[in-house]
């Protein structure tokens, strides 16, 4: 029995060696399990919510509510969803690096990063373009959904992708929980500076990303557009531009009686956003003013039509009564 016990610990128990070379101290190691099982709490809870959210809609069908809700499912799947996988992952990889277990030395070790890496792909291939999609038509439809098989098409993914999610996490942790399987048989060794190299070239991807999305693409989104007044431009089809690192958007907006009677694309981004930001011609059409929000789930790409359709407007020759 002695002899079991020994061989479990010293299965289970770090080596003296680690990749990196150093080694966390013991309140270095708690502080880091905290946080690693702080942000799984917050990954969990956030799929129970959206789940939550997304089947409060199916239950009770309203469309007014409906815009909103969805907002709340992007707002959820954005800041919650997607940076708790990517704490979870970098404190996954901190372990990894400066504690005894490594990356690939365990069995059990080795299918958590694999499950890992398919959610990491998962989440910006997958996921994130069926929660914008969903949004953007609903935004765009103000909850008039009803019929709109594109519409029920991202639910149906959304709430798959959910629950996908969910059971992986659920996984994930009773692999970390159980550590059901002990060392692997390594043949050869990875060297010292691959794997750190490796490391460093995903903390860079984590970071990267984060920069694109809380940086640059936000200040793109935080762009203003110029408030036009339809009633005094003069009839007919104006053209405007915006250009967006070294992309121009072109539309052509038709005016008739003081309204934006239709909003034409002429040159857009040719991206799941971009055919998504494109539902922004149908919320301007029949307004007085183009005063509209960007379309929700593809902010970025709409503010970018918008300000061209705000630029075809302010060039519109005026009314003759309006000079």
């Amino acid at each position: 029995m002695n002899s079991q016990a020994s061989e479990h610990r010293a299965i289970h128990e770090a080596p003296t060696e680690t990749v990196s070379g150093r080694r966390l101290g013991r309140n270095g190691r708690r502080v880091l399990l905290a946080a690693h099982i702080t942000l799984t709490c917050v990954w969990l809870g956030a799929l129970l919510v959206t789940l939550l959210l997304v089947g409060m809609q199916l239950a009770q069908p309203v469309a007014t509510w409906r815009p909103g809700l969805d907002r709340a499912v992007l707002l959820v799947h954005d800041t919650l969803v997607v940076n708790a996988s990517y704490g979870f992952i970098l404190t996954g990889l901190l372990f990894s690096l400066f504690t005894s277990w490594g990356a690939f030395r365990m069995w059990w070790i080795l299918l958590k990063w694999v499950l890992l890496a398919l959610l990491g792909l998962a989440l910006p291939l997958w996921v994130a373009p069926h929660v914008s999609g969903m949004t953007a038509w609903s935004d765009a439809l103000s909850g008039q959904v009803e019929g709109n098989a594109a519409y029920a098409a991202h639910v149906d993914a959304v709430l798959l992708a959910t629950a996908t999610q969910l059971i992986v996490l659920v996984g994930i942790v009773v692999l970390s929980v159980f550590k059901p399987w002990g060392p692997r048989p390594v043949r050869r060794a990875w060297p010292r500076g691959v794997s750190l190299v490796v490391a460093s070239l995903m903390v860079l991807g984590l970071a990267g990303n984060l920069w694109l999305q809380e940086v640059q693409l936000e200040g793109l989104r935080q762009l203003p557009v110029a408030v036009v007044d339809v009633a005094s431009r003069r009839d007919g089809s104006h053209e405007g531009r915006e250009t967006q690192a070294d992309f121009t958007y072109r539309v052509r907006v038709t005016v008739a009686d003081g309204r934006i009677e239709r909003v034409e694309v002429l040159a857009n981004r040719d991206t799941h956003y971009g055919r998504l930001a494109a539902l922004a011609a149908d919320k301007l059409a029949g307004r007085s003013r183009n005063d509209v929000d960007a379309i929700s789930g593809a902010t970025t790409t709409s503010k970018g039509l918008m300000r061209a359709v705000a630029d075809a407007l302010q060039n519109a020759p005026l009314q003759q009564s309006a000079r």
